[in-house]
């Protein structure tokens, strides 16, 4: 059995002749005889007599035409539930995002999510970049917010969200360098840098590899915040990205000046996994570049510091 010769035994019925259904149906007769004969062939049982009133069922066919009629019903309800799913997102998506950007991010999407898609429930899961991709590949995630260092070489769908340059971070009642920051003056510097399950981290060990320098590390400290408040108590210089200390620097409590000349570029990407099949997936992962997008436009998430862009202006 299909549901398209199920279709054709039903509508025979409903009409009580082969023509009348042939024309509903808008197939020729002949194809819609074929058909009903393939039907009966692989139920072996007839399925029709005729008489003077016209088609009429078999016993066999009463029986069959109550299921055909649940069954055509249930492939209708199926169909009207997709077609609102994809009108109307709803249901639970897992999404990760970084520490270091879940501050400037998670709530503004969260907003967004409320506004345009009431029914979807969004799961949030803060991490760091490289429990986040583990995440998705055991498919504990539908899509993560990740900080990216050169190619990604990813399996899952990417979206660039933005560019994301380094700052150096330092007290606010320190001298502020007049330049941006070459790599190699980070070397002579006491810094206070995350632990390399950080992709910032990762990244500045591999700049300082390459170039046959080592890193000053006072302390480690895998915290963004904690690493903000201590700079702004006058204790040490880190290198960041901008969401992780934005609002301190708003508010005259540090001060931060762009890295140069790194040999590797950085970016927030978004990467959806290809095995996500939740139907609101596709709408959640739109809005995410839309929020991003709008986050930057309108100041809320720069790609620099506040004066660092009116001073390139």
């Amino acid at each position: 059995m299909d549901l398209r010769r199920l279709r054709y035994f039903v509508t025979i019925l409903e009409t009580g002749s082969f023509s009348q259904a042939a024309e509903r149906l808008h197939v020729v007769q002949s194809a819609l005889s074929a058909q009903i004969q393939k039907l009966e062939d692989s139920l072996g049982t007839r399925l029709f007599v005729r008489d003077a009133h016209g088609v009429q069922p078999t016993p066999s066919g009463r029986k069959l035409l109550g299921h055909a009629r649940r069954i055509l019903d249930m492939v209708a309800a199926a169909e009207h539930d997709l077609r609102q799913d994809a009108e109307s997102p709803r249901g639970i998506v897992r999404i990760g995002i970084p520490s270091s950007i879940s501050r400037m991010m998670t709530v503004p999407l969260l907003q967004a999510v409320e506004e345009a898609h009431p029914e979807v429930t969004l799961h949030v899961v803060e991490a760091m970049t490289d429990e986040l991709e583990a995440l998705l590949k055991q498919n504990r995630l539908e899509m993560a917010i990740l900080f990216t260092v050169g190619e990604t070489g990813s399996p899952h769908l990417i979206d660039t969200l933005r560019d994301e340059p380094l700052y150096l971070v330092s007290p606010a009642d320190g001298s502020p360098p007049s330049h941006a920051v070459p790599f190699a003056e980070l070397a002579r510097m006491d810094l206070v840098l995350p632990t390399l399950r950080h992709r910032v981290r990762q990244m500045l060990s591999r700049e300082a590899e390459q170039r046959g320098l080592a890193l000053r590390i006072k302390h480690e400290l895998d915290s963004m915040a904690q690493t903000v408040q201590l700079i702004a108590a006058g204790n040490g210089s880190s290198v960041m990205i901008v969401s992780s200390f934005i609002e301190e620097w708003q508010a005259g409590r540090v001060q931060a000046t762009p890295v140069s000349d790194l040999r590797t570029t950085a970016q927030v990407v978004l990467a959806t996994s290809h095995g996500a099949s939740h139907s609101a997936v596709a709408g959640i992962r739109d809005l995410v570049v839309a929020t991003a997008a709008r986050l930057a436009r309108d100041g809320t998430w720069p790609d620099r510091p506040p004066r660092e862009a009116a001073r390139l202006r």
